[in-house]
């Protein structure tokens, strides 16, 4: 059977328990975190996670972070196709979340906080990548601005902090920080400097 053909099967088996259906039709209008998806369905947090990771590894919903909050929204171009258009090959299949990274999340990840660091290297790095979403590209960041959104999600933010900065996720200049993205410059560390002074008891 073709990679296609698979694809297009998981969408519907995404869609196959109620609670999924329900939950895309709280989404359809706004992304919303899993917290009140939980207390909107009446779910258990670990139930609404669970579904909502099956729905993105079928490709059907977005994530994305604010502060401390996953949201989670519909993907409107994959489930806009007609299901004849689907089965008839006429229309793409969505794009289907690495299942790899959506275990290693839903492992690690429990409302919105990181439970523990994964002491595999290859699951501390689906760690990684995802707290790196937490830095805009092209801002300069303090130490402690860094030290800070991490601490809000778990309390050892000096290996966090220390693990970006080795994997090549954030770089760091003279107590500057800003994320590594292909094609985005950053603010100068001088520049930044200058703010970093007018912040004091900055973690070291």
């Amino acid at each position: 059977m073709s990679a296609d053909l698979n694809a297009r099967a998981a969408l519907f088996r995404a869609l196959s328990h109620p609670a999924r259906l329900g939950l895309l039709r709280l989404i359809w209008t706004g992304p919303l975190s899993g917290d009140t998806l939980a207390r909107l369905m009446n779910l258990a947090p670990a139930t609404v996670s669970h579904h909502l990771a099956g729905l993105a590894e079928a490709g059907l919903t977005t994530v994305r972070q604010d502060g401390h909050h996953r949201l989670h929204g519909v993907n409107h171009a994959a489930l806009g196709a007609t299901l004849s258009a689907l089965i008839r090959g006429e229309a793409a299949a969505p794009a289907a979340q690495d299942p790899y990274r959506a275990r290693v999340l839903r492992a690690f990840v429990k409302d919105g906080r990181l439970t523990r660091i994964p002491a595999q290297r290859k699951k501390r790095d689906v760690i990684l990548h995802e707290l790196a979403s937490l830095f805009e590209p092209g801002r300069s960041y303090s130490e402690r601005e860094v030290s800070d959104a991490l601490a809000g999600f778990h309390p050892d933010f000096f290996t966090l902090r220390r693990e970006l900065v080795g994997l090549g996720l954030l770089a760091r200049e003279k107590g500057v920080y800003w994320r590594v993205t292909e094609g985005v410059t950053p603010h100068t560390p001088q520049m930044a400097d200058d703010l970093t002074l007018t912040l004091p008891g900055t973690v070291k």
